[in-house]
């Protein structure tokens, strides 16, 4: 896409062009998700450590909360890029910036998740600035689309400052402002798109960016597993509670990225800008839970080995993380089309939920296994029953337009 008689270094950050077929992500966005894996392994030790510690449920609430800006800050970059990012010397520059900031944001949880959040707020503030200039940019590049990157730059910059003035401002202002801070991210993207001439995405692009970041949060889970396992102590790293938590782990794991990927898919992105936002902003729901089933396998194999005091909170979190990942994803398929089957999800979400509430009387390892039993049983009813009625209803109904 070099363009004749301008330097590269200056190529005009224009609207990409959507009508392409294919847009996959490129090497620069899958670098900067990179420093995201490092954000959410931060946030997840946080979590088991209050887990480990008795502290299960003020854990994740912290957790949740501080999820939000990390993902807000992936979420916020993926929309841009797939909307105006080229891969010239100032692009790259300009997210190296913005990955840069995330490595201090993460550096900063523990302090936040301990009630210091001026870190926190500093460190997200300067991460989101690189982004506000390539904003900016793409505004003065491309007339049609000004309006548009605009908005967008306008109300990243009021939500910074917002987040600084409550993180300086102390109780009681301090959740008001920030809940303002936060109502300003989240209706920024609704007005900037109601003034752009046409389409702004890649709904595959976007569909493709989204799995990935589910895959890092089900990474989590697994590594999550090998931190648990390495703290275990030597003698009783075969021993059977510490197996069974294993097993769990990683079959609930591939559980939920058998369900996302196959039950899930990206065509709310093409009905509708409505059904658009919706997806988007729904998978926070799921990604926070993914990321605590992590936390909540790696404080249970502590407490196997004997080094936590949360008796049963372990495997308490991981059965109701795992019912809110599988609520989330019959919502998500459910927000694609009024056909998508989500039954089989809802019953194993109850099934979940269930063992998160009777955990307390329930052998820990029982929980563990239960969950990942729960949820594989909603992989088996979606592959032998719902996916083959989908697809014959799908046959059926293109047999019936000819």
């Amino acid at each position: 896409m070099t363009e004749i008689g301008r330097p590269v270094l200056l190529r005009r950050a224009v609207m990409r062009d959507h009508d392409v077929e294919e847009r996959a992500a490129t090497p620069l966005e899958l670098f900067f998700d990179l420093c995201f894996v490092v954000a959410v392994a931060f946030l997840a030790a946080e979590f088991h450590h209050g887990i480990a510690d008795g502290h299960a449920w003020e854990a994740a609430l912290v957790s949740a909360l501080l999820f939000i800006p990390i993902w807000w800050a992936w979420m916020s970059y993926t929309w841009y890029a797939t909307a105006f990012s080229h891969d010239d010397p100032v692009t790259r520059i300009l997210t190296m910036a913005q990955m840069a900031g995330v490595l201090a944001v993460a550096a900063a949880v523990p302090a936040a998740a301990h009630g210091d959040v001026v870190p926190f707020a500093l460190a997200y503030t300067a991460m989101r600035l690189p982004l506000v200039v390539s904003w900016l940019r793409s505004a003065a590049a491309d007339a049609a689309h000004r309006a548009f990157a605009l908005t967008y730059a306008i109300g990243t910059v009021v939500a910074q400052v917002l987040w600084l003035v409550g993180a300086f401002a102390g109780a009681p202002w301090q959740w008001p402002v920030f809940a303002l801070a936060l109502a300003v991210e989240l209706v920024t993207p609704v007005l900037a798109v109601r003034r752009s001439p046409g389409p702004v995405f890649h709904p595959r692009h976007i569909a493709e960016r989204y799995g990935l970041f589910t895959i890092i949060v089900l990474g989590e889970t697994v590594l999550a597993i090998a931190y648990g396992l390495a703290d275990a102590a030597d003698e009783l790293f075969l021993d059977l509670p510490v197996i069974v938590t294993t097993g769990s782990a990683l079959a609930l794991a591939f559980a939920l990225w058998w369900l996302y990927f196959d039950a899930l898919g990206g065509d709310p992105l093409e009905r509708s800008r409505t059904a658009a936002f919706v997806w988007g902003y729904g998978h926070y729901v799921l990604f926070a839970a993914i990321a605590a089933i992590g936390a909540g396998f790696r404080a249970q194999l502590e407490i196997d080995a004997g080094h936590g005091v949360a008796g049963a909170a372990g495997v308490a979190v991981v059965a109701a993380s795992g019912a809110i990942s599988l609520a989330a994803i019959a919502w998500l398929r459910r927000v694609a089309g009024s056909e998508r089957r989500v039954w089989h999800l809802l019953v194993s979400a109850a099934g979940c939920l269930g063992l998160a509430l009777a955990a307390p009387w329930l052998p820990t390892q029982a929980t563990a296994a239960g969950t990942a039993v729960v949820a594989g049983a909603a992989v088996a009813v979606h592959v032998l029953v719902v996916a083959p009625r989908e697809a014959g209803s799908t046959t059926g109904r293109r047999h019936a337009a000819r």
